[in-house]
């Protein structure tokens, strides 16, 4: 395999940062196995998670500077009513709210159909719900709604949980990328599936926004679909 000179000096920056990332996780493996208070365990878990993450992202970094094509997403179209769809992947994430006493309303235009492809679309829906339930409270309300507005179909998935920073809505859909926000039930942080999401939606002619007054103020991802007589 020959690289030109300008990639062997993205690969060897690569392989420095990806080093420092390594040392610093093997670090805090070290940390933990020490007499530590829970206050310094939990900073030293934040830490390698950071390091983790960054490191991922170094990756995608990489992979995008070299001009690698990853794969993509071929939707296969078929007329969905989308409410029922919806409604399908709630019962499917049921065991998640149940154990987080978390409420899920739906307020759904039961007529609203869309062109996409079933799998994908239930796996983007998965994603918003997901996301939402991660990021809420214990006992919270997560709203799920469907309108139709300029020619477009609106998904909403709003919730009351830890909302995002302006810092972090300038990156929520990048991959890997470390937001300041952290789930509320110890679960594990993916950090990639809301910017596949996106590209899912994009498939589709679509789009998936975010909102957020700020942290601790809840978000609202939504998403955007072409209508469907």
């Amino acid at each position: 395999m020959h690289i030109d000179p300008d990639q062997a000096e993205r690969l060897h920056k690569f392989a420095h940062d990806l080093r420092n990332r390594l040392i610093g996780m093997q670090q805090v493996i070290e940390r933990l196995q020490e007499e530590t208070s829970a206050e310094e365990r939990a900073e030293f878990v934040i830490f390698g998670e950071q390091q983790f993450f960054k490191a991922l992202r170094e990756v995608e970094m990489v992979m995008d500077d070299l001009g690698v094509v990853r794969g993509t997403v071929t939707p296969v179209p078929t007329r969905l009513l989308l409410p029922a769809l919806i409604s399908t992947h709630v019962d499917h994430m049921r065991y998640r709210f149940d154990r987080k006493q978390q409420t899920v309303v739906l307020e759904l235009d039961d007529s609203i159909h869309v062109m996409g492809d079933e799998r994908i679309l239930g796996d983007l829906v998965d994603a918003l719900l997901s996301n939402a339930s991660k990021f809420s409270d214990p006992g919270s309300v997560i709203t799920v709604r469907t309108t139709v507005k300029d020619q477009e179909v609106l998904l909403d998935v709003i919730d009351t949980g830890t909302g995002l920073s302006s810092a972090d809505l300038e990156q929520v859909f990048v991959r890997f990328a470390w937001l300041s926000n952290r789930p509320t039930g110890g679960e594990s942080q993916g950090r990639g599936t809301l910017a596949r999401a996106k590209q899912w939606a994009m498939a589709h002619q679509g789009d998936l926004h975010a909102v957020s007054n700020g942290l601790g103020k809840g978000c609202c991802f939504t998403l955007r679909l072409p209508t469907c007589a």
